[in-house]
């Protein structure tokens, strides 16, 4: 039987709570077992931009985050926590009116998202599932082939290996990639550490399970890039048949990325300014945008500039303007509703980038 050593003080998992409003964060801190859960409260911000500085200062597991909030807003703090720290757990949690930012948070991959009133039960539910997916990622999932191998030193040979794989994927380096395979197949086949078909393929099949994280990272997925290809692993019947297999798959996979990005590259700015059209009210960036077309921001913005004559963030800008001015000029709507539906939640920031634009205040423009 294995005795769990209890933890205590700094080995505890740490939580930051960032929420405008502090009878919120006093209702979080009340409801949470956080004894219980073994976690422990490091601090509180008041906004986005104070959630960052907190970050980046205290180096929190776990965020919980209110969304509505003055400053960076909980939608742009989703997106700067998602790119800046790809490990923290985030906890969403909002007001039932609040659904157009549930997009956002499945984006960001956060833990969970709560309603307000928080109950108790999906509170700790949700720091549960956050303390498991961090303890389950201190651990790498490949080590749970470690029966496979003859010893502790031919299972680190692999991770090390696997590693190297993993880099040549990301650089979309095929040479490298195709001999770093090679060597892992005569790795595998010598030194004392001979597989069974079996163990070989479990092997081959935790090199699949990677290509496709990676894949999905790119907001892609094997069936979609090489159709049908993945079916034929494991048909060769020999012990290293499926590695190699796998291996002939990566040389694929990254020669089917490297056309996909050429033609990325080669992408219509009538496409991009589609896409934007359609989603300006929601919270994008030219980061956002160039993710979408998966080229590098530098480039979206030089090719944008010459096509269109303004810069992709002013063009976002522009089209949010122009649906504001028509919601409270020509259909009379709310200032802040309007603000909402351009795509702005910081009404004092929507009443400076209007004034800026147009010369005069909403509701200067109403009055007249």
């Amino acid at each position: 039987m294995r005795i769990k050593q209890q933890k205590g003080g700094s080995d505890m998992h740490k939580v930051l709570i960032i929420d405008d409003e502090p009878w919120s964060r006093e209702v979080v801190k009340a409801l949470g077992q956080w004894s219980r859960l073994e976690l422990r409260i490091i601090g509180e911000a008041e906004d986005g931009n104070e959630g960052l500085r907190k970050i980046a200062e205290l180096q929190p597991d776990i965020v919980i985050t209110d969304m509505r909030m003055p400053g960076t807003d909980g939608a742009e703090l989703l997106q700067a926590m998602h790119e800046r720290y790809p490990k923290l757990k985030i906890i969403v949690m909002s007001g039932y009116d609040d659904f157009v930012y549930l997009k956002q948070a499945i984006r960001s991959k956060a833990v969970e998202y709560l309603l307000k009133p928080i109950k108790p039960e999906e509170l700790d539910a949700a720091l549960a599932q956050s303390k498991a997916e961090l303890e389950r990622g201190s651990q790498p999932a490949w080590t749970e082939l470690a029966p496979l191998f003859a010893s502790g030193a031919d299972m680190q040979r692999y991770g090390g290996m696997r590693e190297r794989i993993y880099t040549y994927l990301m650089e979309l380096n095929k040479e490298s990639a195709a001999a770093a395979c090679h060597k892992l197949l005569h790795e595998i086949g010598g030194r004392g550490t001979e597989l069974e078909a079996g163990s070989a393929l479990r092997i081959a099949n935790d090199l699949l399970l990677m290509l496709e994280q990676f894949l999905s990272e790119q907001e892609l997925s094997l069936a979609a890039l090489l159709p049908g290809e993945e079916a034929h692993i494991g048909q060769d019947p020999s012990p290293g048949g499926a590695l190699r297999e796998v291996g002939m798959l990566y040389g694929k996979a990254i020669d089917a990325l490297l056309q996909l990005r050429q033609s990325r590259n080669r992408l219509d700015m009538a496409d991009v300014r589609q896409y934007v059209d359609a989603h300006y009210q929601n919270p994008i960036s030219l980061e956002s945008v160039a993710g979408q077309f998966l080229v590098s921001k530098e480039h979206l913005s030089r090719m944008f500039k010459t096509s269109v004559g303004e810069n992709l963030t002013d063009y976002i800008v522009r089209r949010r303007m122009e649906k504001a001015r028509a919601l409270i000029a020509d259909e009379g709507m709310s200032i802040k509703h309007a603000a909402q539906l351009a795509g702005y939640e910081d009404i004092a920031y929507f009443y400076r980038v209007f004034k800026k634009h147009f010369g005069m205040t909403p509701g200067q423009l109403r009055r007249d």
